[in-house]
């Protein structure tokens, strides 16, 4: 498209436009070559005596192209008898955000894959939570572990981040002589 407007433009990038090839032909060129050449990195990193995990996290802010990318290489690599079963890939994403999620798995239809779903924690999960942690009945965290409930919507990761910073800043300290938290 730029080099009807540019002429000039083959000059100073080669292999664009003057051969007939456009940019979108070479960035297709590029994706494949990206996939070919990470296909064959994770094949040589799985030799027989290895394993990998990958770990890709927030998944719902991936565009189209990222995930084609990590669909690609996945059953490049899963295609190898080799490589088949040393690979794990692990996809993370809040499904609630995760609008490509359809045409994500569709992509991978070719691809053994799992899907666990983790609910949020209930109130009295919390409420067990600080009681094990603070070491107090359950009277008297009740009403705290509403609090943080009700401030992480029982999102477990984000509990723990909220109690370790009630910690941090002494908001909750440790009574050395009642031996719990206060």
């Amino acid at each position: 498209l730029l080099v009807d407007f540019l002429p000039s433009l083959p000059l100073l990038f080669e292999g664009i436009g003057g051969n007939g090839r456009t940019w979108r032909e070479v960035e297709v060129t590029a994706d494949w070559q990206l996939i070919y050449s990470l296909s064959k990195i994770l094949e040589a990193v799985l030799e027989p005596d290895r394993f990998i995990m990958i770990c890709s996290d927030d998944l719902q802010w991936a565009d189209q192209t990222s995930l084609h990318l990590i669909s690609e290489v996945l059953l490049n690599t899963g295609s190898s008898k080799h490589t088949s079963r040393r690979c794990l890939f692990v996809g993370l994403y809040r499904d609630n955000e995760f609008t490509q999620h359809s045409s994500f798995l569709q992509m991978n239809s070719n691809i053994n894959t799992t899907e666990i779903k983790l609910s949020s924690l209930l109130k009295k999960d919390v409420t067990d939570m600080i009681m094990a942690e603070l070491r107090l009945p359950r009277r008297l965290v009740v009403e705290f572990a509403n609090v943080v409930h009700k401030k992480t919507s029982g999102h477990a990761y984000f509990a723990v981040e909220l109690l370790n910073s009630l910690l941090r800043h002494y908001t909750v300290a440790y009574s050395t002589q009642k031996r719990r938290y206060d």
